[in-house]
């Protein structure tokens, strides 16, 4: 066995002397009370359950019948009033002589479950008289037969149940006494022997504790030494190392964890080696591209205008065409570039929301004015964030708000933020063309696009940097759309940027 696994025993085996010598004082000293207990529950609680089951089924029987003298054509009314008379009364009945044969003679109570019993029988005939009565639908129209029963359930029948009841209140509480009567004498019992049992509990948790407390102490130190050095790590620094004295599994474990964290540290620094690496790849190949379709956009200009009237309508088209995708590859190859780019900025910036939005909105005037939007934003917070990716992040959404509009309806964008316990919730909604519901996914991917070219300008890539920028400041972002009633667009920020 470990030297762990000692101090673990000794400590649990303690305790479990406790639990036993504990176990074997409490039975030493509840078993007259437990005897006593059994007693008051064999005897007191069927009776309080037989009582409480006779009067439900009293009061449901009057109200049932009662409904059946109004109405005729609810078959279930009868169905279960003939249950109750025919089976739950007579075994009620049967019941409460066995409970009278559990009482002395001279007890109270024998008159009144006399009396209980009594009004039940009497109760089952009454109601078999006004099932005779009320056979057919025919009888109901009898003003003669449906006085009759009325007059039966309003002076004869409304009399039996309130004496049931009234007997059945009489012996709850006479049951209620005695149970309070018991509960003080097992009270006094309980009392009289726990007074031993608490010293010797006492005595034995005091040695338990101070065994237990130096063995707790023994492991928690070195768990939490490796808990400060895990959060440490969490928090990029791959310089720290636990110590933890000693020759047992827990100073084993410190030396392996250090031995991670190196390895840790190594491959990081490995990674933001080959981040790098992609980075000035995708950087230098993106700005190279650049040049090559300059080269095109330039001899495709001069060949429409030095051999404009030199070409027939054909070449002219093939021309048009090879500037449009020249065009284009310029601008995914710009959106590219763009892209390895997020991130570049490391530095946390206080920002207030609603001042950058005022900005932003200045910037997007132009489009604003002519697609005639409407921009609501409501009370935004102030933030921790990288701000030039942020505000980014908001022009990406807030354009493709406007573009993505239904034609003839002017666009509306909503921008509203919610606080929870560890990010900020902000979501845009806006009331254009909306998403399907199996390209909901799609959207986030690089160069992915839901429209033609002809449809909506752009390159497909303005989501994708929105996924990037979210994922440095350690959110989500999801949408919510139906489509042809709008989308919301709902992103997360942690307030724990590190």
């Amino acid at each position: 066995m470990t030297k762990i696994g000692y101090k673990l025993v000794l400590g649990f085996g303690m305790f479990i002397v406790i639990l036993i010598a504990h176990s074997v004082l409490g039975q030493l000293t509840t078993d007259q009370a437990l005897e006593t207990h059994d007693r008051l529950t064999t005897k007191i609680e069927p009776a309080v359950a037989l009582l409480n089951d006779i009067r439900t089924a009293n009061k449901e029987l009057y109200l049932l019948v009662a409904n059946k003298v109004i109405d005729h054509k609810n078959s279930s009314t009868s169905n279960r009033i003939k249950q109750i008379i025919e089976v739950d009364l007579p075994y009620f009945i049967s019941n409460m002589v066995l409970l009278k044969k559990s009482l002395e003679p001279t007890d109270p109570r024998n008159k009144n479950i006399d009396t209980v019993a009594g009004y039940a029988s009497k109760s089952i005939l009454l109601i078999e008289e006004i099932n005779s009565l009320l056979l057919t639908s025919k009888d109901y129209e009898d003003p003669i037969k449906i006085d009759m029963t009325t007059d039966l359930l309003n002076n004869r029948l409304s009399v039996f149940s309130t004496e049931i009841d009234n007997g059945i209140s009489f012996l709850l509480r006479k049951y209620k006494q005695e149970l309070e009567n018991k509960v003080a004498e097992l009270s006094n019992e309980l009392q009289s022997n726990s007074r031993f049992f608490l010293l010797t509990s006492l005595l034995f948790i005091g040695f338990g504790v101070v065994i237990t407390y130096r063995n707790t102490r023994a492991i928690v130190k070195p768990i939490n030494a490796l808990m400060n050095s895990v959060r440490s790590i969490q928090e990029g620094n791959y310089e720290n190392k636990v110590s933890i004295k000693g020759n047992d599994e827990f100073s084993m474990l410190g030396t392996a964890f250090n031995q991670m964290s190196e390895s840790l540290k190594s491959s990081f620094d490995q990674i933001n080696t080959k981040n790098k690496e992609l980075e000035q790849f995708v950087y230098i190949a993106s700005h190279d591209l650049q040049e090559p379709l300059r080269t095109v956009n330039s001899f495709t200009d001069l060949l429409e205008k030095d051999y404009k009237d030199k070409l027939d309508e054909t070449a002219a088209i093939y021309i048009n065409f090879i500037s449009q995708a020249s065009h284009r590859m310029s601008l995914l190859v710009k959106g590219l570039l763009d892209y390895s780019r997020i991130g570049g900025n490391k530095e946390l910036t206080k920002v207030k929301c609603n001042e950058m939005l005022d900005a932003l909105k200045d910037d997007l005037s132009t489009l604003i004015s002519t697609e005639n939007a409407t921009l609501e934003v409501g009370i935004l917070p102030e933030l921790g964030v990288y701000k030039i990716e942020f505000r980014l992040l908001f022009q990406n959404l807030i354009n493709n708000a406007i573009k993505f509009h239904k034609p003839g309806i002017p666009p509306i964008v909503k921008i509203t933020a919610a606080e929870e316990k560890d990010f900020w919730k902000f979501k845009i909604s806006d009331n254009g063309i909306g998403i399907k519901e199996n390209q909901k996914d799609k959207i986030f991917g690089m160069f992915q696009r839901l429209n033609t070219q002809k449809e909506f300008a752009g390159t497909g890539i303005g989501l994708a940097h929105c996924v990037k920028i979210i994922e440095m400041h350690g959110g989500t972002i999801t949408v919510e759309s139906e489509f042809g009633r709008g989308s919301t667009f709902c992103i997360t920020i942690s307030k724990k940027l590190i």
